[in-house]
This record gives structure tokens, sequence and C-alpha cells, in this order.
């Protein structure tokens, strides 16, 4: 066990810490190959014990970051304790020998600024964090505790198998859980991947002869030893701190001789039924209104080749979007709605080709027609020779983006690394997200030929019907014990085989162009502006820019926003200009591909004001590209079967809300609750059925008659750019400009003193409650600043307290939490609770008893602790942008606001920083002592009466303008 040491680390520690000459920094030799804008410099380690560390000193980094990861995932469950290595991962955070409290390691990467979190894959476990500097040796030396003396108390072990069960239950009723868990019925027996991964109570618990946390300690013993282990950390310091903190926190980490590899047989079962074919075609019952085709052909393990990358070539061509393009054609015949290609993780020797078609009602009914013209595709590409275009564009586009990429930050860098680091060579820990050369054409010729009947399995999501005629079998349903998902599965018949080896003629299929969209220039200008300026302004126009390269990438974002009267004023309005764009979207989504694969993109969307049109990527061609969608957008008219099509799936999208996580949907009730003029999702699906596309012609007819716009053009443009494309723009609306005020989203008015309750629609089981507390005095902006401060320190200060009490110690439910949900001058606190087994007064009266206790204890909270919080809230204003859109969406919003001002953020730091502790307690005793603040309750379960009567608690909806 090592000297416990500072918690706070200086540069000051390291001038007289002692560098121990066994320290193996002339071992870091290994030239990691990096992208032409990394900043970063990397170096790689291994430790005394074999432990692997990659080293990250990161000159932009204003939260330090660690990661490890372990080999071990679900593949290493023992098969009667599915789910355990997920376990596992959650026993690791609740004490420590060292560091016994349970609850210490959150609450102190919260309390100094931080995040942490930790994921179970297949054959790996991952564990980061990230917090402030000042606080990274402190969490360091817990961190490291995990992989050194975890504790697994029995008490917890049996409490936390609860927190599992409750993570499993919150998502029963996940489409993409249900249907995955039903897939694996398919899935070779034999093969870990067919198994239950999550855990639950009924997997996680005592066997004879081997109590549960036994065998916690046994595959935590058989796993976690350094020589299974990688680190990353990322770090504003230089590589001998790093590595002396390396070396001090995690050399204890036991090591032991590293277990040869398993080997798993193949995903698709070589073993014949009674039917002499193994099922290979399976049918799911949805619970949401959709219609999904998924092919998934059996190859052989791709990870190995993140040089070549072959399946690239595969993707690229099935996938493409372009005019002529399989998705195209099925478009235009209104099969499908969404088409994607990809390739899965490796599941030991073998990974999946996954190809995905989202169906019309349409498409569902032409099934055939869709499998048909996938095959005639497949077989065209099998008979086309290998391009050497498609090889050569996919290199140059991949080294433009892996040169280009955007920063990423310490914690996500770390995360990812770590992962890398376990089966790739450091040299290539970079480069192998990159295609770093073009693949053999026998290696694509070999890929090609794995594409066969008998490596293929089919699955068929819909709530409607299926293509029984694809088997020569009845249907018979069985119920997926995990997720309860009804399914069928069946072997492919004799028609649907000859269906497949068909040689189809009739194919409007192409293959691919050369993409003109690639950028020529890549040249860095040489203007730079701090903050944006009018640069173009006329009658009802106004056009902003603000040039720049500090991110020293040769990329920009354009923006283009046409505000027009009664743009969503009213359910009905708000569903047109939704229909609108999603039309638009969907008209050049052809078009606009092969620009997205050169690193154009866009997004045109619609909001309270009217319509934004936002592109961003490489500078060069971006301009163009800008105006060309503008004149497409004003020159676009509906057809009648895209609109009943387009109309059919917004329908379908509102029908599946209620579907989402019981509290995403609980968020999602309160926005709109509290939100002025904002429609309901009930109030869009009634308005739906009965709205025309002669009504929708009208709408847009007025919306391009009378408008004003505001632009605005920011990165690697010059203002002379700006002017030029802000000026052609002008020239196309001439004549239809007029000036407008616009709308700013707003809270309800809303009483002090009262206590609301509002019930929304799930579809979960679990019961949701959140509680949230309103500050409702009339807000001036500077004082909304101040009060809006005081509640984002209150939630810092009790977060880790509410989670641990009500998670950890209580066992209500595994998503727990408190949020910061104020909007514009209201502050708002949000404690949220999602739990499978108590009813909402249990919530309620839990979330209520934490307030009580946590009322007095606030007004004793100690200096220390209030500046830590205060300190953590001042770090997070200060943090720099790192990359161009960081900057440019934030001054977009006051860009398109009726008086921008682009010294928010200044005010905010002014204001905190200015915060005494004894104000603080004031105002938090005035507010939650004296109840002087509005309750409002979102709850989707039955709201109890007893609280009603005693409490007058007030039911309230969404139509309510004054609560």
């Amino acid at each position: 066990m090592t000297t416990p040491p500072p918690q706070n680390l200086t540069n000051s520690d390291f001038s007289a810490m002692d560098m121990p000459s066994s320290l193996p920094l002339d071992k870091v030799t290994a030239v990691l190959k990096k992208s032409l804008t990394d900043q970063n410099n990397y170096h790689h380690m291994t430790l005394d014990n074999g432990l692997k560390v990659l080293l990250v000193n990161d000159p932009k980094a204003e939260q330090f970051s660690a990661s490890l990861s372990v080999g071990v995932g679900n593949f290493q469950d023992p098969d009667d304790q599915q789910g355990l290595a997920h376990f596992l991962e959650h026993m690791l955070f609740l004490g420590t020998e060292k560091y016994p409290d349970p609850g210490s390691y959150q609450t102190y990467i919260h309390t100094h600024g931080g995040s942490h979190n930790a994921y179970t894959s297949t054959d790996t476990t991952n564990f980061y964090f990230d917090v402030k500097p000042l606080a990274f040796e402190g969490a360091l030396d817990r961190f490291s505790q995990f992989f050194i003396a975890p504790l697994f108390s029995e008490e917890l072990t049996q409490r936390e198998k609860n927190a599992v069960d409750a993570e499993y239950k919150a998502k029963l009723k996940e489409e993409g859980r249900r249907n995955a868990q039903a897939f694996k019925t398919l899935i070779n027996p034999d093969h870990p991947y067919s198994h239950f991964t999550v855990g639950n109570l009924d997997t996680l618990k005592d066997r004879p002869h081997k109590a549960l946390r036994k065998q916690l300690l046994d595959l935590y013993n058989a796993y976690y030893h350094s020589d299974n282990m990688a680190l990353v950390m990322v770090a504003n310091l230089d590589n001998r701190r790093m590595a002396a903190l390396a070396k001090r926190y995690f050399s204890d980490i036991p090591q032991k001789k590293k277990t040869k590899p398993l080997q798993y047989p193949a995903l698709i079962s070589p073993r014949p039924l009674q039917s002499n074919r193994a099922p290979q075609l399976q049918f799911v019952r949805s619970l949401a209104d959709s219609n999904i085709m998924t092919l998934y052909y059996q190859i052989d393990a791709q990870e190995k080749h993140y040089e070549t990358q072959p399946t690239r070539y595969l993707s690229y061509i099935l996938g493409n979007e372009n005019k002529g393009s399989l998705y195209a054609e099925l478009k235009s015949e209104g099969l499908i709605n969404a088409l994607s290609v990809g390739i899965t993780p490796d599941y030991g020797n073998h990974a999946f080709l996954k190809v995905a078609f989202r169906l019309t009602n349409e498409g569902l009914d032409n099934i055939d027609r869709v499998a048909q013209q996938f095959f005639a595709t497949l077989s065209l590409l099998k008979s086309s020779p290998v391009n050497n275009l498609y090889l050569t564009e996919g290199v140059q586009l991949s080294q433009l983006m892996f040169d280009n990429q955007n920063y990423v930050n310490p914690q996500d860098l770390a995360r990812s690394l770590s992962a890398r680091l376990l089966t790739t060579p450091a040299t290539d820990i970079l480069s192998c997200f990159r295609l770093e050369k073009a693949a053999t054409v026998e290696h694509i010729e070999q890929l090609l030929k794995q594409l066969t009947p008998q490596n293929l399995l089919i699955q068929v999501v819909s709530d409607k019907h299926f293509p029984e005629q694809w088997s020569d079998q009845t249907v018979l349903w069985q119920t997926e014990p995990w997720y309860h998902t009804e399914y069928s599965n069946l072997p492919l018949g004799h028609d649907f085989l000859s269906m497949m080896e068909r040689d189809i003629k009739n194919t409007h299929v192409s293959l691919p162009e050369k993409n003109v969209f690639i950028p020529d220039s890549l040249a860095l200008i040489t203007e730079q502006q701090d903050v944006p300026s009018v640069v173009f302004q006329k009658h009802g126009f106004t056009y902003w820019n603000k040039s720049g390269h500090s991110f020293g990438k040769p990329t920009a974002m354009n923006f283009v926003g046409l505000r027009f009267d009664h743009a969503a004023d009213s359910a009905r309005n708000a569903l047109l200009n939704r229909l609108w764009t999603r039309l638009f979207n969907d008209s050049v989504s052809d078009e606009t591909y092969a620009p997205y694969v050169a690193g154009l993109g866009y997004a045109l969307y619609p909001h309270s004001n009217g319509i934004t049109l936002r592109t961003s990527g490489y500078s060069d061609k971006q301009n163009t590209f800008t105006t060309w969608l503008i004149d497409q957008f004003f020159l676009f008219q509906p057809t009648q079967e895209r609109f009943e099509q387009i109309k059919s799936q917004l329908d379908k999208d509102l029908a599946n809300h209620n579907n989402q996580q019981a509290f995403r949907n609980a968020n999602s009730a309160f926005s709109t609750l509290i939100t002025k003029d904002s429609s309901t999702i009930e109030a869009l699906a009634n308005e739906l059925p009965t709205v025309t596309i002669k009504e929708l012609n009208n709408y847009i007819k007025s919306a391009r008659q009378d408008f004003d716009v505001v632009g605005y053009s920011t990165g690697n443009v010059t203002k002379q750019q700006s002017k030029q494309l802000a000026n052609s723009l002008y020239q196309r609306f001439t004549g239809r400009l007029n000036t407008r005020k616009p709308i700013e989203i707003e809270t309800k008015t809303i009483t002090a003193h009262k206590k609301y309750h509002h019930r929304f629609d799930s579809t979960s089981n679990d019961s949701v409650v959140l509680y949230t507390l309103i500050d409702t005095s009339t807000q001036t902006r500077s004082k909304a600043i101040i009060e809006k401060a005081y509640f984002s320190l209150l939630r810092r200060l009790i977060g880790s307290a509410f989670y641990h009490e009500l998670r950890t110690q209580q066992q209500l439910g595994y998503i727990v939490g408190a949020q910061n949900l104020s909007i514009r001058n209201t502050p708002i606190l949000g404690l949220l609770v999602q739990s499978p087994d108590k009813d909402t007064a249990a919530l309620i009266q839990a979330i209520e008893h934490f307030l009580d206790e946590q009322t007095q204890a606030l007004t004793e909270v100690s200096e220390d602790a209030f500046n830590q919080v205060k300190h953590a809230l001042l770090g997070e204003l200060k943090m720099t942008a790192k990359n161009l859109s960081d900057n440019a969406l934030s001054e977009w919003r006051q860009i398109a606001k009726a008086e921008p001002d682009f010294h928010t953020q200044q005010e905010w730091i002014k204001n905190v920083e200015n915060i005494k502790r004894k104000d603080f307690i004031a105002y938090i005793k005035h507010k939650l002592e004296r109840n002087d603040i509005a309750t409002i309750v979102v709850h989707n379960q039955r709201f109890p009466e007893d609280l009603i009567k005693q409490e007058k608690w007030e039911p309230i909806s969404a139509s309510d303008n004054h609560l």
C-alpha cells in the first residue's frame, strides 16, 4: 500500500519529487503517428508491473483525465452468472481499503468539478474520470485503488445488485435492446455473444457452494491484473511528471501471467436443426410503430485490418445515398426512409456486415422488392471489378479528416485510447482511426465471397405484418425471456433462396461517381476577429462575420435564419413548419450525400421564429454549397406522394415518443409545461391527421413572400467572402424582406409557495418523479444570473449526496440525479428518480426528506466546501473554446436575438466570483426554509390522493397559461 499523497497537485510538488532512475522514461521511444493539427504530445511507457501506459500532454487541457481499460467483459461471464462483468464494474465504485466510504470517490470527483463513469462491452471494461487540475492527484489516488484493493463488502454486494436490476428494468421497453436480445436467439448458443449481458436479480445471486461475492472475487482476480490493463492519462503536465504519477499510484496493481486469449466458435451455428437448415430468419413484434429489415452477413474479424479497413469499400457502395444508388432508388419508390451499412465489433474470430433498411408502410407491403433490389445491387458489386477510384478517394478523405479532426476533450480521448491500447500497438494508437492505405483487391474480393446465403441472418421488426412467404415453415411465436419480446425464428425458404441467387437485370442502381466536393484548397486565412460584427445590412437583412484561424483548420460555419410570421405560434403551424423542413431535407438527401462524405455537412431545422440553415465543414466550397441549398429550398415544391409518406413518418415519430425512457419523457414534459406557447406531443399528434398538402403549400407560399434574414459566417472565411455571400443571398430575396423582432423563449408566470403536479404519458412500468424547485421572483437579467448561479452551486453541493443517499443507500432506482433546468431568467433545480418498484408517493417522500436534511446542512456548509464548488463552477465557466463549433453555436444564439450580447459569459464569471458564502446561505434559507419557491412534480404514475388533500398539491397541464 502506498503512502497517502497530497490531495492537490501543483507544479511545485514535482520540483522536489524523487524521480527514481528505474522509471522507464528511456523506454518512451515509440513514435506515434499523429495528425498535422494535433498539438498533443504522446509518450508510451510500461511500468515494472507490466502495465501499459500512454501519457498525453495536452496543452489545452482545462480538465485532467485518466482512463483504465481491463481486458474483460461480457464474454467472460460464467454461464450461470450472466451480467457478472457488468456487476463487477458497478462494485468497484463502492469503496476500497484505503477509501472505504462507498460515496467518497464520487463526492471527490464532483466536488472538484469533474465527472466519472464506466462501461462494460463484450471484452473490455473501461473506467474513466476527469477533474480540475489541482484535484488530479487526489483523483488518481482514489481511482487507482479500484485496481489494487477494492472492498467488495458483502452488504453492498447484496445491495448493489438491486441497482443493476433497476438498470435492466429501466430499459425493458427500449426497442434497441429488445431487438438485439431477440437477435441473439439466432446466434450459435455456444458463442458468448448469445448471452444476456446486463444482469438482474435472477442471474446475479448466490449459487450452491459459491456465493455471489466469491464469484465477483474470482472474476476480479482472474482478469484485473496489470498485464491485462492499459492506462491513459491526459493532462497539461510534462511527461516526466505524469510518468511519476503513473508509477506512484499504479505500480501496486498486481501482476500475473496473462492468460491466452479465449477462442470462440462461429457466430452462425453450423449445426442443422430437424429441418436440415438452421434458422436464419427472424420476425420480431415491435412495441413501437416501426418497420425495420436488417441483414447480417458473417465475415472474418476486421479490427486487425485497421490500416486498410477493406469493409469501407463495401459500406461506401452499399450505403451510398447519391442519385442512382440503392438508397435513392428505393426512396424514390416510397419504400424506405433510411438505409445504413456498417460493421459490428469483432466477436471473436468473426464480425457482421450489417445492412439496415427503415421501411415505410408501403415498403413493408413490398418487402420482396426491397430485398430483390438489395441482392441485385450486391450482385452488381460482386460482378464489377474493384474500382481503384473508391479506394484512393477513401484514403484521401480519411487522411483529410484525420489531419483536420476536431479537438477531443481529455475524458473522451483517454476513454477511447485506453480501450484501443489493450490490443493496438502504441505506434498506431492514433493512426488506427484513419485509413492509412488502400485495401488490396484480393482482400476486398475475399470479403465479397463471404457475402453468401450461408453466412446470412435476417431480422424483420414490425408492429404490423411479416413476409411469411420467406420461409417454408409455419410461423410459431415465442417470448424472449429477458425483454419479453415476441419473436419467431425460421429457416429461409426455397423461393427466397432462389430470389437471392437470381441474376436480376431490372435494377436501376449504378455505382457511385467521382466525388467533386473534395476540397481543392486547405489554405488558412490571415484575418482574425475576437467578436462577430455586422458586414452587410439592408432592410430586413443583416449578416454577421467573424474571421479567424485560431483552431488551425481550414473549416468554417455558415448560418442563415429565415424569420416569418406565425412560424410555430400554434400546434398546427408548428407541424407545418416541421413537415416543410422534413420534406425538403428528404428531397435533397441524394444530392447532399457526396458533400457530406467530402466533409461538408448541413442542417435545416424549424423553430419558433421560422427556419435556420446551418452548414459546416471545409471552407473551400462551403459558400457555394450554402447558396445552392438556399436556391433549392426556395425552388422546392412537395409532391402529394412524398407528403403522405413524410406525414406518416412524422405520425410514427410522435406516436413513438412515449416509448422513450421515462426519465427523458419527464424532462420533455416539464419543459413543455413551463414554456409559454409550446405545443405538447399530444396536441401535435391530434392536429396531424387533418393537415393537407394544400394547407402546407399555402403556409410555404406565405412564408416565402414576407420574411427577414439574419446570417452569420465564422471560421476560415474572410470578411470579403462573407460580404459576397451576403450580397448573393440578398439579391435573391429582394422585394420580400421586412424586419421582424424575434420571438424569445419565456417561462410562464408561476406563483410562489404553490405545489403543482403533472402526469405525463409513458409506456414504462417504472415510476418516475422529476421534483423541481423554481425561483418565481420577477427577474431582471442581472439578478437572474446571480440567482441561477446560486442554483448551480446548490446542485453541486447536494448532487453527490442526493445520488449516494437515494441510489446507493436506499436503492430507489438506477436513474437518480440532480439537474440544472434553468430557463432564461428562471432558476430551476430538478431532482430526478426513476424506480422499478417504488410508487410516486414513496419517491416524493424520499426526495422531500432529503431536502429537509440538506436545508439544515447547507446553512452549515464550511467556507472550504463552499469555495470548492464555487471554484469548480468558475472553472466550467472559464473553459475556453477548443473547436469552431464551441463558439459558433453560442454566438449564433446571440445573433438570432433582438439584442445580441457577446459578453454574457464574462458577466456570469464576474457575478460568481463576487458570491459570498453568507449571501448564498441567506438565499437558501430564504428560498428553502420559508418555501419561497414553487414546486412542480412531473410524474408518470398515479399521484397520491392523501398528498393532494393534506398538502394541497394542484394538478396542472401544459394548456395552463399561468401557474
